[in-house]
Formats: C-alpha cells, sequence, structure tokens
C-alpha cells in the first residue's frame, strides 16, 4: 500500500490547493514553490505526491521546466504518483488537448496515473472521447483514471465502468473517492461489485455530515473536507470493503479544504500522514 499526499483540487477549471488566492474557488494567485511543497510532504512520511497542471504551470511561469521540476521530485525522494488533469467535455478538440497536455507531465514526471472527469453527457460520443484520451494517456505510459462526481453527468461507479470497459481495462481505470461514494447515489454493493482490476487507485478524505438533496455538493466537496478520521465517513468499513477485493494500491490523501490549505503546506501534510495512517499502514 502506498500513500500520497494529494496537493490539487479538482473542478471544472485545474486549480491547486495551495494557489494563494482571494478565497476559496480563485482562480488566481501564486503557487508554492516545488521545494517548499516537496520538503513538506517528504517530511511528513509520504512517498509520493499528487500534482495537478494548473500547478506545474504557475512553476513553468517562474522559469521552471517540466524536466527540471521532475528532477527536483526525485531529489526529494518522492514520486509523482498522479497528475490531474484532462477534462471530457462536448469540446472534443479541447478534451483532446487537455489530454496530450496531461499525457506531457505524465510522461515527464512518471507519473503512473493521469487523473479526468467527465462533463459531457453519457453515450458513445463520450464514451469513444474517453478511449481516446486514454490512448493518449497510454501513449505516455501512464493509466487513465476516470472520476465519478455525484454532481456531474458521470455520477455513479457503474457509469464509470461503462468508460472503462469501453477504454480497455489496461488503459483505463475507475478512481474511487471516499467523498463521492459516500455523498453519491452508490450502495455498498456497487463498491463490492467493482473488480480490483478496473480500479484504478484511492482518494481518501472525510467529511463534517452527510450531505441532503438540497446541498451544495460542488462547494461542499471543494471546500469542506477535512482529515480522514475528523467525520462522519465510516472509513474502517471502506477500508476493508477494498481490502477485501485484494486492493493494495495507491491511497492518496485528498482534502479540499479553504481552512486546512490556509495552514500552509507543512501542517497540512502533517495532519494527512497522522490522519491516513490511522487506516492504512
Amino acid at each position: 500500500m502506498e500513500l500520497c499526499c494529494n496537493m490539487f483540487g479538482f473542478s471544472p477549471f485545474i486549480r491547486s490547493a495551495f494557489v494563494r488566492s482571494a478565497g476559496p474557488g480563485a482562480a488566481g494567485g501564486e503557487a508554492v514553490d516545488p521545494g517548499e511543497l516537496f520538503d513538506a510532504v517528504r517530511a511528513a512520511g509520504f512517498t509520493g505526491v499528487g500534482l495537478d497542471l494548473f500547478t506545474v504551470d504557475a512553476w513553468a511561469g517562474r522559469g521552471r521546466t517540466l524536466a527540471g521540476v521532475a528532477r527536483d521530485l526525485a531529489a526529494a525522494g518522492l514520486r509523482c504518483s498522479e497528475m490531474l488533469g484532462f477534462v471530457v467535455s462536448d469540446d472534443a478538440e479541447g478534451t483532446y488537448e487537455g489530454a496530450r497536455r496531461v499525457a506531457e507531465a505524465v510522461a515527464a514526471f512518471g507519473a503512473p496515473y493521469a487523473l479526468g472527469m467527465v462533463t459531457a453527457p453519457p453515450g458513445p460520443r463520450t464514451a469513444d472521447l474517453f478511449a481516446r484520451c486514454a490512448e493518449v494517456v497510454a501513449d505516455a505510459d501512464g493509466t487513465a483514471a476516470v472520476e465519478f462526481l455525484p454532481f456531474t453527468p458521470l455520477a455513479t461507479i457503474a457509469d464509470a465502468r461503462a468508460l472503462v470497459r469501453h477504454a480497455g481495462a489496461g488503459r483505463a481505470g475507475v478512481l474511487v473517492d471516499t467523498w463521492h461514494f459516500f455523498q453519491g447515489p452508490d450502495s455498498w454493493d456497487e463498491l463490492s461489485a467493482l473488480p480490483a482490476e478496473e480500479l484504478a487507485y484511492v482518494q481518501f478524505n472525510d467529511h463534517p455530515q452527510l450531505l441532503g438533496a438540497d446541498a451544495d455538493l460542488y462547494h461542499e466537496c471543494m471546500t469542506r473536507r477535512v482529515m480522514p478520521g475528523d467525520g462522519v465517513f465510516p472509513l474502517d468499513a471502506f477500508r476493508d470493503a477494498l481490502t477485501a477485493k485484494g486492493y493494495a494500491g495507491l491511497v492518496s490523501v485528498e482534502v479540499n479544504s479553504a481552512e486546512l490549505a490556509a495552514l500552509g503546506p507543512d501542517e497540512f501534510a502533517r495532519r494527512a500522514w497522522a490522519a491516513a495512517r490511522r487506516y492504512w499502514s
């Protein structure tokens, strides 16, 4: 089992959890220095870090190259465990370009996974678009991980599995995020039915409450998560359901929280490591 500290937020636009911004959800600001970020993650005890194109672009704006940042990452004793990301939308050309750019970053960092989400309506065209993205990522020696989110057209495990099967299980897999599982429509039966070979990796987090149908799921997801064990999700049962199917892969701690991000990468990473170790060894 590998524990990764995920340092990005995910939304219809790409935004790092550690962008200095005017407020939650703002796209402007200055990303934390990569050396500061990597030192914090490694000092906490993690072996991997999740990165995103928004932050990588911000570093490039300071004159850094992908290869240079990748060397800094390796020098810190870390690997890039996941790279966000591409979006499968109604804009086919934009979708392909996003997949191409994330594949470039996957190749530079040696990341095993490129994370994607789907905003296009379900159907054969969307399935073909995702399969094309998975092919581009596979050419960079990565696997396309598709995330189901209850506030998007791709809302369930079954929806994600259909795309993975169409793309080919060797090129794609389902990303299971505890937040989207527990706040979405799926049951334990759907999680149990997901074969280990179709599971790409896991994102691990918690929330203060189970939300009702009238809640703003997007806002809650992006700004109010808490560290594993500090909320109401039955995470022991979730872990046990995965280990029962033989899963022993990547677990990425993804906690989108304006309050926790404000503490800075050192304290965030320290708390993330302590929280994850309650469940995974």
